[in-house]
């Protein structure tokens, strides 16, 4: 079992105490199905373009295209 420091549950008390962070806690919760269709299947382009979001909102320059190639790909 982990024990966490006195420093370290000082700051998950203070977390804790932050009504921003359970507010964004609350607005995760009430958006959770967002990437679902109304059939209940992910949606992946909904996934796609939050990612593209975040990234743009990140200002992170995007990587340069590289089609992928071959015949023998694993999972």
């Amino acid at each position: 079992m982990v024990k966490f420091t006195e420093a370290e549950k000082e700051e998950l008390r203070s977390a804790a105490k932050s009504e921003k962070l359970r507010d964004d806690f609350r607005q995760m919760a009430r958006n959770r199905f967002e990437f679902l269709t109304k059939d209940g299947e992910v949606d992946v382009d909904r996934i796609i373009r939050f990612v593209a979001d975040i990234n743009t909102l990140l200002n992170h320059a995007p990587k340069p295209f590289k089609p992928i190639t071959g015949n023998n790909f694993r999972m």
